[in-house]
């Protein structure tokens, strides 16, 4: 087994252990809390630096329903949101490098408590790089046994439809109508824009 192997699995144990018999949103910050405490010595990574906050994000259902939450009531970050989804509904994936995302706010994420996995798992050891990896083929030297243990957290929290981008996710999830119910999440969030289909 290599070392990513065994840290995607540990991530996964972790998850596990923290998350058994919850759903939903509480499901997804039990997941995330696995995550704290794991930063590296020598990670770029500060208050305001923002420049993996340029690059497209994908979201399991249990992040986005917490994400929704902690926006649903601020009425400015949520018309930020669903303006920014739909000023990039059309563009690939692969032009998505360089739209800040829409919690976004003053180089700091709005939201960062709630932030997903992705956000969370990635840190880098070359602010520099980050910055250029948003417009060209740059590798960005981040720190590998935490992103194998945030990609063996998130994998806890796939269910039948898979991670959708999320400013696609976060719109479909605060267009519902007040009195939805868990099945009328679900089918919104299904039909938002899949993180695979730009892959095909």
């Amino acid at each position: 087994m290599t070392t990513n192997q065994r840290e995607f699995y540990l991530g996964l144990e972790r998850a596990a252990a923290a998350a058994r018999a919850q759903t939903g949103a509480a499901r997804a910050r039990l997941v995330h809390a696995t995550l704290a405490g794991d930063e590296p010595a020598g990670a770029a990574c500060r208050d305001g630096c923002a420049h993996c906050c340029r690059f497209p994000v994908g979201v399991r259902l249990a992040e986005a329903l917490q994400l929704a939450a902690a926006i649903a009531d601020d009425d400015a970050l949520r018309a930020r949101v669903l303006a920014a989804a739909t000023r990039t509904a059309a563009k690939p994936w692969a032009e998505l490098p360089g739209e800040a995302c829409p919690l976004l706010d003053d180089g700091r994420c709005a939201r960062y408590e709630a932030r997903p996995t992705p956000c969370r798992a990635l840190r880098s050891f070359d602010a520099d790089r980050c910055e250029r990896a948003l417009t060209g083929p740059v590798e960005v030297p981040r720190d590998e046994p935490g992103w194998w243990r945030g990609l063996g957290a998130a994998a806890l929290l796939d269910d039948e439809h898979g991670p959708r981008e999320l400013r696609s996710a976060l719109a479909a999830l605060l267009a519902l109508p007040a009195g939805a119910t868990p099945a009328d999440a679900r089918q919104r969030f299904a039909a938002a824009r899949s993180v695979s289909a730009d892959d095909d």
